[in-house]
């Protein structure tokens, strides 16, 4: 049996440190990436019409909720930042009893998603997706 040249030991000494070092590194990359948050996504909902009022109702992207809100004047705007690129959301626009026209939109990412149109009195717009 040969011994191997003692020079040659430190040698593999580093190689095998350094190997080690690049899989715990690329382990530790691996989990970071693909536990990583979605990136945000905008949701423009916007309502314009005749109507003098209207109920606009219109999911949050915080957990299942929903809020509403009574217009007295359009056009009407909101801007949303969702976790990722939301699969369903809520606008409802139901016009007063004034009468009117409304119409809805709804983009996700600058693409339309959906868009409605009501007129009468109670009648509603649904951009729901």
């Amino acid at each position: 049996m040969t011994e191997s040249d003692p020079s040659e030991r430190p040698a593999r000494k580093w190689l095998v440190i350094a190997a080690s070092a690049l899989l715990v590194v690329g382990a530790l990359a691996l989990v970071l990436w693909t536990t990583a948050p979605e990136p945000p996504v905008r949701v423009v909902y916007h309502v314009t019409g005749t109507a003098t009022r209207a109920t606009v109702t219109y999911s949050t992207f915080q957990g299942d909720q929903t809020r509403q809100e009574e217009l007295t004047e359009l056009p009407w705007r909101m801007e949303l930042l969702a976790t990722g690129e939301p699969e369903h959301g809520v606008l409802t626009v139901t016009i007063g009893p004034g009468g009117g026209d409304v119409a809805c939109e709804v983009r996700v990412a600058e693409v339309e998603r959906r868009s409605a149109t009501a007129t009468g009195e109670h009648t509603s717009a649904l951009c729901g997706f």
